[in-house]
């Protein structure tokens, strides 16, 4: 399947295999930018990379993953008083479009107790990924968080690269030792 504009391909084109995965550069050098589902800066500036990490890691056994012990503060007074999080969980935020998940997650983003939020915009509508990045998370929330962008408008295959784009690059600053929080 493409993860792009497929002109001029055609029948009888050649194709060479790389003998790669697919990996993502990863480093501190990623916290407030902007990349698209394969990890490519949208502004097009350089990464300071420190690492690659591969997009098709295996998850974690089930039987080796620590238990919740611990809350995580989202600093939203409503949701840590009423459901309140911990750190490794899970939880879905499902809602009619209009209501304010973006608010949320741009809230969350600015206000948790996280070290680094990394933010998939996967299946997004296209005009509503700016207005996210600016309104929602702001400067103070882009500064420590990385957003990865996969359109609704782009290929079915890149939408699902970036969501292990973002996995691979909160994995990687989780084994930094840093607290992460994944939000997709």
């Amino acid at each position: 399947m493409p993860l792009g504009v497929l002109t001029g391909v055609a029948p009888g084109s050649r194709v060479e295999a790389t003998g790669k995965t697919l990996n993502v550069k990863v480093g501190m050098g990623l916290l407030g930018k902007v990349l698209d589902g394969i990890g490519r800066p949208m502004d097009h500036s350089e990464i300071i990379a420190e690492d690659e990490y591969p997009l098709d890691n295996n998850p974690p056994d089930p039987l080796s993953r620590r238990r919740i012990k611990k809350a995580m503060p989202t600093g939203i007074r409503a949701i840590d008083g009423f459901l309140t999080c911990g750190e490794g969980q899970r939880i879905g935020i499902f809602s009619g479009s209009g209501v304010g998940k973006s608010t949320l997650l741009g809230m969350i983003s600015r206000y948790s107790d996280a070290d680094v939020n990394v933010i998939g915009l996967i299946g997004e509508r296209g005009r509503e990924v700016k207005d996210f990045i600016e309104k929602d998370l702001g400067e103070e929330g882009l500064k420590k968080s990385v957003v990865v962008v996969a359109t609704s408008d782009q290929p079915p295959l890149l939408r699902l690269k970036g969501a292990f784009t973002a996995t691979a690059i909160a994995e990687y600053f989780r084994d930094k030792g840093l607290n992460v929080m994944l939000m997709m």
